[in-house]
C-alpha cells in the first residue's frame, strides 16, 4: 500500500488509480510471459477501465522508476519489438507473492531474474523466436531455463528440446535448468551437457 499509493499514485499524480492497480495485478499474473503495450492496454480496457497505450507505457515506466518492477527484452527481435514487448518481473518476491494464488513457479523464475539483474545489470535478455529460452546472457554465452520440477517426462523433454533448438542459433558455452531441488547432468552432445541445478545451490554460487 505504501509503494502503491505513496511511490506510485501520489508521486506521479496518477489519475486512473484503477488502471494502475489492474496493470500491476496483470504484470504479476504474467511474470513469466512477454507482455506487449497493446496487449496490456487491451486487457485493462476490457475490464471497463478506459486507458490508452501511452498511459500504459507511462505507468510501466513509473513502476520501474519506483523499484516495483523491472523488465528484460527479447534478444531475438528488432529494436521496436525489444522496446514494446518485454517480460516484467518484480523487484521483490514478497511483493509478487501478494498477487499470486499458485505462486511456486512464478516466484522461482522471479527469484532467478532478480539475481541475474543484480549480477549482469541490463545485459540480461530472454530469447523467443521459434524457440524460447527464459534467460540469455550474451557476454557469458549462458542460457538458463527455469522449471519448478523435471519429474514429468514431458516437461523434461520440452526443456531439453528448447536447448537443442537454441544450440543451432546461439553458441552457448553453458546451459542450465534451475529447479526447486533437483540436481543432475543431461548429456546432449559430445562434450556438451545441460546442468540441472537446485535454486539454493545456484544462488550460493553467484558472486
Amino acid at each position: 500500500q505504501k509503494i502503491f499509493f505513496g511511490d506510485l499514485i501520489a508521486r506521479y499524480t496518477v489519475r486512473n488509480v484503477n488502471a494502475m492497480r489492474l496493470l500491476i495485478k496483470k504484470l504479476a499474473e504474467s511474470v513469466k510471459q512477454p507482455s506487449s503495450y497493446t496487449r496490456l492496454t487491451h486487457i485493462i480496457s476490457t475490464t471497463g477501465t478506459k486507458v490508452g497505450t501511452q498511459t500504459i507505457i507511462d505507468y510501466l515506466n513509473y513502476a520501474e522508476e519506483c523499484w516495483l518492477t523491472f523488465s528484460i527484452s527479447n534478444y531475438a527481435t528488432k529494436f521496436v519489438e525489444k522496446e514494446s514487448n518485454k517480460k516484467y518481473y518484480f523487484i521483490d518476491n514478497g511483493l509478487l507473492n501478494l498477487f499470486l494464488f499458485d505462486p511456486e513457479t512464478s516466484l522461482l523464475e522471479n527469484m532467478v531474474a532478480i539475481q541475474l539483474r543484480k549480477k549482469y545489470k541490463k545485459q540480461v535478455y530472454f530469447y523467443n523466436q521459434n524457440v524460447e529460452i527464459d534467460f540469455y546472457i550474451p557476454e557469458e554465452a549462458l542460457g538458463i531455463q527455469v522449471s519448478y520440477s523435471l519429474h514429468d517426462p514431458e516437461t523434461e523433454k520440452r526443456e531439453i528440446n528448447a536447448f537443442l533448438k537454441i544450440s543451432g542459433l546461439l553458441n552457448l558455452d553453458r546451459m542450465i535448468i534451475i529447479t526447486k531441488d533437483e540436481k543432475r547432468s543431461i548429456p546432449i552432445a559430445e562434450n556438451k551437457s545441460i546442468e540441472v541445478i537446485p535454486i539454493w545451490e545456484w544462488l550460493l554460487a553467484i558472486p
